[in-house]
């Protein structure tokens, strides 16, 4: 781990109540993966060895996210959908943040994060929760995947067994399937997507309607070869999304949209 690394994992080490315990766990127990990180009566499980400082941790402390609140009118409790949930940090964000939850529905492909992502928000999250363990894709399917203990670049297109992995059969369902499922005609305040690539799978296929039920979405749109994050762009707006700039030097992966014709104020 590099010396600017270890900075900022003491810097969003310092954002939490016991800081101190954090501070002294990582310095002199380095070994021990399993730490609770307290936060404004939250108690959050982060295995380190797992990665989980990658999820939970960074997006509560980071601007990653939090950056868009100011730009989204919450005022009643809300409705969250989160996929690529991780071990949960999305939501707690929101809640560190003053936003009141009222469903959290969150959907992690990884067995071994979901059950922390589940131990988190049925803990914290102080309201309805329904936690589905499966992967966001364009079709039903079932997928054989690659995975190890966590890691924030978990994805369905993990085919092959590497070192430290096993294969595991992971339910595919599309946007609309779990979005009907656990919302059925409610309105989804707020979406967060980060699945890793299959996003364009996603929007390349028909069943993503329910898209239009939600008010706000924050999407990591990640390139790369075959992948252009103009055609998921140009669809959003075809829904009636329209895009939202990001703070300067923020991370160009994120995007934030706003539902046109779900917008209030």
């Amino acid at each position: 781990m590099s010396f600017k690394n270890k900075l900022n994992g003491f810097k969003e080490i310092w954002y939490f109540d016991n800081r101190w315990q954090l501070l002294l766990n990582r310095l002199l127990f380095r070994h021990e993966r399993i730490n609770i990180y307290r936060l404004q009566g939250m108690n959050i499980l982060v295995d380190h060895l797992a990665g989980d400082a990658n999820g939970a941790r960074e997006v509560i402390v980071s601007s990653m996210y939090r950056q868009f609140i100011p730009q989204m009118k919450l005022d009643a409790p809300v409705n969250v959908l989160d996929i690529g949930a991780n071990n949960g940090g999305f939501p707690l964000m929101l809640r560190a943040n003053q936003i009141v939850l009222k469903k959290v529905v969150s959907v992690e492909l990884n067995p071994n994060t979901f059950t922390r992502m589940r131990f988190n928000l049925e803990r914290n999250a102080g309201c309805d929760f329904t936690g589905i363990n499966a992967a966001i894709c364009g079709e039903l399917r079932d997928f054989e995947v690659g995975l190890g203990e966590g890691s924030a670049g978990d994805s369905i297109y993990l085919r092959g067994e590497a070192s430290g992995t096993e294969l595991y059969k992971i339910k595919g369902m599309t946007f609309d399937k779990i979005y009907s499922s656990t919302f059925g005609e409610e309105i989804v305040d707020v979406c967060k997507m980060d699945v890793e690539g299959a996003e364009y799978e996603v929007f390349s296929t028909p069943h993503h309607q329910k898209l239009i039920r939600c008010r706000y979405l924050i999407i990591e749109l990640h390139d790369g070869e075959g992948r252009n994050p103009a055609d998921v762009i140009n669809r959003l707006e075809q829904l009636g999304f329209s895009e939202q700039p990001p703070l300067t030097g923020s991370e160009p992966a994120v995007h934030f949209f706003v539902n046109k014709d779900l917008k209030v104020g």
